[in-house]
């Protein structure tokens, strides 16, 4: 054979070998990054956070086989190859197999550098093929660490000069400012940026003429805060109508001890816009002038009548009126009312009629009166009333009642962690008696609800006929707490003036919300990406919250075209769930491709919430092959970026193949000049 067509042969072999993608080894990698196996999974389960200066943090991640094989792996982390923020000076060793639908724990020990820079860091997880493809990835995975500043003791020197900082963040709900004639929230969100604790923190609240607090204290305490602990309060406000549209000064002032126990504190002033006009509050109208018999005969008909009047400065929108009776009375004439508006200074009347039951028994009767929007969500207005109904039995008239007739909480939810101040109407229903020594306790029966600066009970000294006073007591909320409606249980003992003790109980119910937290992988580009070809990219998601993410869609944006819709319709996604997206694209030309990731959904409260994830891709112009390949005088050795060893392997495997084929060709020429001969 000639040594041009070896030449040839070798040229041939070498275009073969990079057409089929067929991978060698370069010298620039300890690995090789072929195809990865999409049934191996890998997810992070630990390790999120960690301070500067850590050490031994435990990254741990779960890798669980899907496939239908056996694998057999060694763990690494790209750390290596970073800008030395983080290390991991116990790199895992040895050799890790799963059967298929089995699953196990990696744990990374990870050293985070003193200086190492604030945020999240991206690490990258590598599952080394330690079976038939021995060297290639079988499976990588980003997941991340977020590195918090840490603040250390000052110098022997600075003894003592702890600073105090905060970083203070502010939001106006439901609208982005003060809106006069409605409720508004206030929601503050500090987080601890000095080098010292914060102890028995407070925040303080000083307002301009004209806007209040509505229901609550100017002051509200966050108790004990480490350096870069966050919190957050929340301040119910309401403003006149006759302020003028402009923004207004609110000072907020933090009161705390450091970490010596010396006073300290932190002021800073927000410029927060107000909205003159708006519609009058729910809280602006009042249930007045009720009349009802004082007691009836069991089966008689009896009357309730009542007015409803708007204190406010505007009309109201629509509302809905309605009363609400026990078990044991039934209403004869319509029992809700609804009104397109009441006028400011107005007062509207309605009546009830009602008849007991024949198994009603002798005892009073309580009648709930409320005033609510249309859309039966926000805030009520709630009075009660009662009647005493007699079954010819012994049981007197004059036992007095004592109930909660309403509460508040400062909005129509509590969110879970935080802190927020209950507010507890009591009504002595009895137009006779007189009540005193009343005790209040409130038992939160699955531990939802915490007092804070107090224990869960209180006393009032006493409450006259027809009376009504009202308590307030700060609960904190679990932040574990389950969404969904809670009840609370008042036990309420009291005595009449003869001494005579009585108990009763009502419950009421307090709407927890948890927040949402969505949580998107980082968008790996694909190899190589050429201007006009189809390619795909697939990411994963996660619910991270405590919360179900409800009519979840996915959707992809950018400057790119494709041949299908990049709408993903996931539906509600329950807390601890995660999926994958996955979508294609056709570059329109080289260069750079940007896009993003559009998450879409609902929370528990019906609020639409958006999340965007950016990415962005390098595009190739699609290469040009000529119909010839290359001639034999052209081909340099001294440029190929193969190693040398490797040429040699190919040329050796070359030169065995056709040697056999001589071998083979020869012998069969022998066998056909024998056959002749004979």
């Amino acid at each position: 054979m000639s040594d041009k067509v070896s030449c040839k042969i070798l040229v041939y072999a070498l275009i073969l070998f990079l057409v089929l993608g067929i991978p060698v080894f370069t010298g620039k990698s300890d690995f090789v990054y072929g195809a990865e196996n999409i049934h191996v999974k890998i997810e992070q389960t630990g390790g999120y956070f960690a301070v500067q200066d850590d050490k031994n943090v435990a990254l741990k991640v779960r890798v669980t086989n899907n496939s239908d094989d056996k694998i057999v792996f060694s763990p690494k982390t790209n750390l290596s190859q970073t800008d030395g923020n983080l290390t991991e000076p116990k790199p895992n060793s040895g050799t890790i197999s799963l059967e298929p639908s089995q699953s196990t724990e990696l744990v990374f020990s990870i050293d985070v550098k003193r200086y190492a820079s604030v945020g999240s860091h991206t690490i990258t997880v590598l599952l080394v093929d330690e079976g038939s493809n021995k060297g290639d990835i079988l499976r990588s995975k980003n997941v991340s660490i977020s590195i918090s500043q840490k603040t250390t003791t000052p110098p022997a020197e600075y003894e003592g000069n702890y600073m105090a900082a905060a970083d203070l963040v502010h939001a106006i709900r439901p609208q982005s400012s003060i809106v006069a004639g409605i409720d508004n929230e206030l929601v503050l969100t500090f987080t601890n940026k000095g080098n010292t604790v914060m102890k028995d923190t407070k925040v303080t609240l000083s307002l301009p003429d004209g806007i209040f607090i509505n229901n609550s204290s100017s002051t509200l305490s966050v108790g004990y805060m480490n350096v870069g602990t966050t919190k957050t309060v929340v301040f119910p406000l309401t403003a006149d109508t006759n302020l003028d549209s402009k923004n207004y000064p609110i000072n907020i002032r933090i009161d705390f001890f450091d970490k010596t126990n010396s006073p300290n504190s932190i002021e800073q002033t927000l410029y927060i816009p107000v909205q003159s006009g708006g519609s009058a509050s729910i809280k602006d109208l009042a249930i007045t002038n009720i009349s009802i018999p004082e007691q009836v005969n069991k089966g008689e008909n009896f009357t309730l009548t009542f007015q409803v009047t708007n204190n406010g400065t505007h009309d109201t929108g629509e509302l809905r009126i309605y009363t609400e009776a026990n078990d044991g009375l039934v209403n004869r004439t319509k029992n809700i009312f609804i009104e397109q508006s009441i006028k400011k200074g107005e007062s509207k009347s309605y009546s009830v009629s009602y008849f007991s039951l024949d198994d009603a028994i002798s005892k009073n009767y309580p009648i709930k009166i409320a005033v609510e929007p249309s859309s039966q969500s926000g805030d009520q207005v709630v009075q009660y009333t009662g009647v005493f109904i007699d079954d010819g039995g012994m049981q007197s008239v004059n036992t007095p009642q004592l109930m909660v007739s309403d509460y508040s909480f400062g909005g129509s939810f509590v969110q879970a962690g935080d802190e927020f101040r209950l507010n507890i109407g009591l009504t002595n229903t009895s137009s006779s008696h007189n009540l005193q020594n009343i005790k209040v306790t409130l038992d939160s029966v699955d531990g939802t609800f915490i007092p804070v600066r107090s224990s869960n009970s209180f006393f009032i000294d006493s409450i006259e006929k027809n009376g009504y006073k009202e308590h307030g007591l700060f609960l904190s909320v679990k932040p574990d707490a389950e969404q969904k409606t809670t009840s609370v249980n008042i036990n309420m003992t009291y005595e009449d003036r003869s001494g005579n003790t009585y108990n009763a109980t009502d419950v009421i119910s307090i709407p927890v919300m948890q927040e949402t937290r969505l949580v998107v992988d980082d968008i790996i580009a694909p190899p190589e990406l050429y201007a006009g070809m189809q390619n795909g990219v697939n990411v994963e998601f996660y619910n991270m919250g405590k919360t179900t993410l409800n009519n979840l869609r996915v959707s992809a944006e950018g400057d790119f075209d494709t041949m299908e819709s990049t709408s993903y319709y996931v539906g509600n996604m329950e807390s601890g769930r995660s999926d994958s997206y996955n979508f294609s694209f056709i570059p329109r030309g080289a260069g750079q491709m940007e896009g993003k990731l559009v998450f879409r959904y609902e929370d528990a409260s019906g609020n639409e919430q958006l999340l965007e994830k950016e990415f962005s891709f390098e595009i190739m112009d699609m290469p040009v092959w000529n119909d010839d390949f290359m001639p034999i005088e052209e081909f340099d050795e001294g440029q190929s970026s193969v190693p040398w060893y490797v040429i040699l392997i190919i040329i050796v495997v070359v030169a065995v193949g056709v040697i056999v084929f001589l071998k083979k060709r020869r012998k069969k020429k022998m066998d056909l000049e024998m056959d002749l001969n004979e």
